[in-house]
């Protein structure tokens, strides 16, 4: 459990660097920058929250025993990342908006490529959603259009009866969803982590392991240890109470004053065995 978060932040960099290749390799109308931005993301946060542990543990003296205390520092950095997620979550929630909305960006995306003569990307967009064209099979399609190649050469010569505009805004949607993913994850592991480490364990070596810790929930060996405190002092306490009682020279006397009594000659606290009177037949007697 010590390792959750860990992981869970290496396993965000798979769905945030799918969606960096497809932006790559399908043209796909989303920024780069916002895409490898949400790659870094788990990587600063991971090292954020080791940076906020190391702050937690300066005023607590270890790491394992680090308390969940907020420190300024903790405080700013934790607003820079909630700045960072809510700043690529927004960019991710534009390109998940409604089709038609999407419609344009696609358009002069793809019209951009058809100007440059970009084979290569238009084919491999084809190629992966089975189509031609972008609105429909004779619409910017590759094989481009010359002496050689009529408008209808895609559609004639792989068969296909589908326009690409349709599954390249699925995919376009989908890697927004996919960046969308890893903001939303990471913006709920700081609150998360508050939460668990307030009510239950330390901060935040529960989730976090700490170096130089051979057990991240170290709980029950911190009450063993009170436990054994207390059995010392009570012991301790003890031997004071033998060692300082007075010594009693008359063995007659049994001293049974209460704690706090400060009536030592009482005759509650004193029992004494007294001989009774001589009768007239001269035998004595015990009571």
């Amino acid at each position: 459990m010590s390792l959750l978060v860990p992981l869970l932040l290496l396993g965000l960099i798979i769905p945030a660097g799918i969606a960096l290749y497809r932006i790559r390799a399908f043209a796909i109308p989303i920024s780069r920058v916002t895409a490898t931005a949400t790659i870094i993301l788990p990587v600063l946060t991971g090292i954020s929250l080791r940076g906020a542990q190391r702050l937690a543990s300066r005023s607590n003296g270890s790491l394992t025993n680090a308390k969940p205390s907020l420190s300024w520092a903790t405080i700013i950095i934790f607003m820079l990342l909630t700045i960072y997620e809510t700043a690529i979550a927004t960019l991710a929630l534009t390109h998940m908006a409604p089709p038609s909305n999407l419609n344009c960006q696609l358009h002069q995306q793809w019209s951009r490529l058809f100007s440059n003569k970009d084979a290569e990307v238009i084919r491999r967009i084809q190629d992966r959603y089975q189509c031609c064209g972008l609105r429909s099979t004779v619409d910017m399609a590759w094989p481009f259009p010359d002496r050689s190649h009529p408008v209808t050469a895609c559609r004639d010569a792989f068969n296909r009866q589908n326009s690409c505009l349709g599954g390249w805004r699925r995919d376009e949607q989908m890697t927004a969803g996919l960046m969308l993913l890893v903001a939303g994850v990471v913006f709920l592991i700081k609150p998360m982590i508050m939460v668990v480490h307030r009510t239950r364990h330390s901060f935040p070596s529960y989730w976090w392991p700490a170096r130089g810790s051979s057990n991240a929930g170290g709980g029950a060996d911190d009450e063993d240890g009170l436990e054994a405190n207390e059995e010392e002092v009570r012991a301790a306490h003890n031997r004071r109470r033998i060692e300082g009682s007075a010594y009693r020279d008359d063995p007659l006397v049994e001293d049974a004053r209460p704690a706090g009594d400060s009536e030592p000659n009482s005759d509650a606290n004193h029992r004494l065995l007294q001989p009774s009177r001589l009768h007239s037949e001269g035998n004595n007697e015990w009571r």
